[in-house]
Order: C-alpha cells, then structure tokens, then sequence
C-alpha cells in the first residue's frame, strides 16, 4: 500500500507486541517501534527484485541502531549488544525474503496490482505481446507509438507511467481475432469491409473489445491492465461506418447502438490518457506533412472532441492536467517526427532526392 499505512499498522503491531504479558518490562515495545518505521520509510515502488537488498540493510541498521542506543542506555555488555542487533538483522532478511515471497499471492487477495507485476508483463516477448507483433503488425507498431506517449503524459500529471505504458501494450489485443479488418493492418489493395454492409462492419469493430476482454481472461492479464481494454474505446461512435449507413445524405441510422463502442467510459487517469493518445496517433498518421503547429491542431481536436462526447466524465482529470497532457503529446511528436540530415550519396548514403538506380 502506502508509507502512511504502513507506519501505522507498524506502531499499531508494536504496541499490540508490547503489551503482551510475556513482553512486558522488557524493550520489544521499543525495538518494534525502530524497525517497523524504518521498514515503512523505506520502502518504495518495488522494480527489481535486487531492491530487496537496501531494505534488509535499512531495516537491519535500524535494529542495530536500536540495540546500541538501548545497550548504552541500561549498561548491556558488547555480547548482549550484538545479540539483539543479531535477531534483528535476522528479523530485517527474514521480513524482506517472506514479503517478497507472498508478494504475488497478495495481490490475488487485495486486487493491487504492483509495480514489480506491472514490470513482468511489459515483456515484448509476452505471448500476447509476440502474437500482435507478428500477426497484426500495424497495431504493434500504433501500440508502441501510443505507449511513448501515455507515458509520458501520465508522468507529467503524476499518474502511473508504468501503468499507463503497459496498459496501452495490451489496449487493442482483441484485434488479433480478425486484424485485417484493420486498416493499420492493410498493407493496400482491396479493404474486406468493401463487400461488408456498414452495419456488418461496425459490429466487427465493437466486437475486438469483447474479444480483447475474453483473451485477457484467458491469458490472466491484471485487472489494471484488462481496464484498458473496454475504457480507451469508451462509448464513443463507430464514425466511419455510421457515416457510411447515412448514405452519405443525413439519414438517420436504423440502430445507432449498433455504432457505439460497449464502454464503459474511462474511470482512472491512465485509461482516460490513453483514450486520447489513441485517437491522437491515429489522426496524426492522416496528415501529410506533421508539422508541429498542425499536429498541436490535431491534438486539441482530438480532446475537445472526446470531452464534448462526454468521454471524459468519469476520469478523475482536471483542465490543467488536460493542457499539460496535451503539452507532453505535442512534445512527443516533436521528437518523433524530427528531421534528418542528408547524407553524401557518392558514399552509398540517401538524400532528400534519393531515387534507385
């Protein structure tokens, strides 16, 4: 959980521990209160599994520390001294070693999902992550792109970066039960949802969610990281498609359900961010020339858009954090799209002008 948590159930532990009869008149009410608040102080968002090795340090210095001020205090001779120093640096390994241990089995009771877990499944080489890669590679490429800019974005307003990086990882894998129905994923040539009625064609897209949502469960995905799946799509319309069944002329659509994306809208702040950079990376790739005065345009579209739409409603953002997000995309596709020198085409390198020979 929490520092904050965690040094009161420490102090609450210590007092409960020292006024057990066996305990009291003797220092364990002290001893407790140092080492309990030094583990909670010390601990931090867990990302390697080496980290392990400062809190055992930490913690088993407390306890020393403890021991030399208590031995100086009531007279302890150096034995007695490093006794208690000794059980302690032993508490601190043994504390570390069984919090790392039943680390995984907490998360199943608490529904947290931690760092370290989020880290596991960030692996390009996850099997979900490998079969997107090799069989929708469009969306792997889109995937990648949207995750540099959640990232970021999710940094810049003090959200869960890791969170929103691998979340986005996994935001679209429903895709890969039909990928080609995807425009990212065709190469050119004929577009299957030519000999498909528009309202064929929608249901198709608002069925990758149920797909994504049933791989997820199959495969064990965290509940977090599921949570992007229905919610970067939110309840948003299948515009395309329903554009198409008006005929091009204003009719109305015989079942606008059947072009709206299942939701639910997004409910944290990364989901809702990754909303955005979806659409954001999608609209950018339309422009011919990306320069930055039009990829901000796009970008502030593109969020007016979702929070007229009401997308927004739900996510626990302010207007500050929205122009901050917006600042940090901007900066991203600045940086992605910068330009390159040319190099000397008499050595064998390609030039503004490059033509094969």
């Amino acid at each position: 959980f929490d520092t904050r948590i965690s040094m009161i159930a420490a102090m609450i532990l210590a007092v409960l521990a020292g006024g057990q009869s066996v305990y009291r008149g003797t220092n364990a009410l002290f001893l407790n209160l140092v080492g309990g608040a030094a583990a909670a102080l010390s601990m931090r968002t867990v990302l390697r599994r080496d980290e392990g090795y400062r809190y055992v340090l930490t913690i088993g210095a407390a306890y020393l520390f403890a021991a030399v001020t208590l031995g100086l205090t009531l007279g302890w001779t150096t034995r007695q001294i490093g006794a208690s120093a000794g059980f302690g640096i032993l508490n601190a390994f043994v504390s570390v070693v069984l919090a790392m241990f039943l680390m995984p089995l907490a998360e199943r009771l608490t529904g947290v999902t931690t760092a370290l877990t989020l880290v596991e499944w960030s692996d390009l080489n996850r099997p979900l992550l490998r079969r997107l890669s090799l069989e929708a590679p469009g969306t792997y490429a889109h995937t990648i792109a949207m995750a540099n800019l959640v990232e970021a974005a999710c940094n810049a307003i003090g959200a869960n970066g890791l969170l929103g990086r691998v979340g986005t990882y996994y935001h679209d894998i429903g895709k890969l039960e039909k990928p080609q129905y995807f425009v990212e994923n065709q190469a050119g040539g004929r577009n299957p949802h030519d000999a498909l009625k528009p309202g064929t064609s929608a249901t198709i897209i608002r069925n990758h969610v149920q797909q994504g949502i049933d791989l997820a469960a199959e495969n064990h995905l965290p509940a977090a990281i599921a949570a992007f799946i229905p919610e970067h799509d939110g309840t948003g319309h299948i515009s395309y498609f329903e554009e198409k069944a008006r005929g091009g002329d204003g009719a109305p659509v015989p079942n606008v359900a059947d072009y709206i994306s299942p939701g639910p809208v997004p409910q944290s702040a990364e989901t809702a961010i990754c909303m955005l950079a979806d659409g954001v990376e999608a609209s950018v790739r339309v422009l011919q020339e990306p320069t930055p005065q039009r990829v901000r345009e796009v970008i502030d579209h593109i969020v007016k858009q979702r929070m007229g739409q009401g997308q927004l409603d739900e996510a626990p953002l302010t207007l500050r954090d929205l122009d901050v997000i917006k600042g940090q995309f901007a900066r991203v596709f600045a940086s992605m799209h910068h330009a390159r020198i040319d190099y000397p085409a008499a050595s064998g390198g390609v030039t503004s002008e490059f033509a094969s020979v």
